[in-house]
């Protein structure tokens, strides 16, 4: 396929304003976006549908909604009235879940699971990767939950689901000086800005999620295959996975369906390169971690942890900071 005229845009796929729990009016969120330099942004309260969206130049604001029941959190998007109301309020069972799941695919919602690892909220129904169409793999500012996701991801990959990721901020307001809105952020590899061609391109796996706007980016290709697609493999069959402003000390860690299959951590801060032959079908993806220190690990006590006191304190591993989408190989 040819993609010219694509281009990476990036944007906050999971954000609340007061028409929910979130502290922000959908004026205010509009305004801090903008002030982010995101080109989308996608408005997903809790079991409330969206109002009319006002037309922003430069910001294209995507309806959404978060089913969120004990059960688990499941976010809609792309259709303004995409849940009715009695659906909200009477979906309990995984049966129910699967039945309003399917009303809002017909309405052309896309589906996404929310944060199925978190321990304070997780996903409880059953955990079948074939009911949604997308997995949030990164919720919120990075934290414990989130390696569990990810592992948990690459044993649906492992399974052959090819099951396309996004990042998550979950954004309900400010916490003293930090900036939540864009914690993470998800660049989109799209046609256009149109919500279509956004959502059409996150479908179709063309992403990959950063710390925030402009910081490490991680893009995979393999000739003229780019993330989210499948490759034919043939004896000279290789992958580039390209970095931006990786940062020193950090490690880049590449997988494939055998776990790790490469790492280099990085000696000074700049842009990074290599080209790896692939011999085996299955995925390959990939994703750069840190090692926390003391600021972080006071900031994940105080901005998780006060919410999951188990992990209060604890010695962190090293944490994701920019995370791929999956390519795919086959025979």
């Amino acid at each position: 396929m040819s993609y010219d005229g694509y281009k990476w845009y990036v944007g906050v796929t999971h954000c609340h304003t007061v028409a929910s729990d979130g502290k922000l009016t959908l004026e205010q969120v509009i305004k801090k976006a903008k002030k982010n330099k995101l080109d989308f942004l996608m408005i997903t309260d809790h079991d409330v549908n969206c109002k009319e969206f006002p037309e922003v130049d430069g910001l294209t604001l995507i309806y959404g909604a978060e089913l969120s029941k004990h059960g688990g959190h499941c976010n809609m998007w792309g259709v303004k009235d995409v849940i009715d109301q009695e659906d909200y309020d009477t979906c309990e069972t995984y049966e129910d879940f699967l039945r309003v799941k399917d009303k809002a695919k017909k309405r052309g919602a896309v589906t996404c699971m929310n944060h199925p690892h978190c321990k304070q909220c997780p996903w409880r129904w059953e955990k079948n990767a074939a009911d949604v169409d997308v997995l949030e793999v990164w919720n919120a500012p990075t934290h414990f939950d989130n390696l569990e996701c990810t592992e948990w991801w690459h044993e649906q990959l492992r399974n052959g689901h090819k099951l396309p990721v996004v990042g998550g901020s979950d954004y309900h307001s400010d916490y003293v000086i930090t900036n939540l809105l864009t914690w993470p952020v998800t660049y989109v590899y799209a046609k256009s800005n149109s919500a279509e061609d956004i959502l059409d391109a996150i479908v179709k796996g063309h992403t990959t999620i950063c710390f925030d706007v402009g910081y490490t980016f991680i893009d995979i290709v393999s000739g003229d295959s780019i993330l989210g697609e499948t490759v034919k493999l043939t004896e000279n069959t290789s992958v580039t996975i390209n970095i931006k402003k990786l940062r020193k000390n950090m490690t880049l860690q590449v997988f494939d369906k055998d776990g790790e299959c490469f790492t280099h951590t990085a000696k000074k801060t700049g842009d990074y390169s290599v080209t790896l032959p692939v011999e085996k079908e299955g995925f390959l993806c990939a994703h750069v971690v840190f090692e926390p220190g003391f600021f972080y690990s006071k900031l994940h006590d105080i901005a998780i942890a006060s919410r999951i006191p188990e992990q209060k304190g604890i010695d962190l591993p090293p944490l994701i900071f920019a995370q791929s989408g999956a390519i795919y190989f086959e025979k």
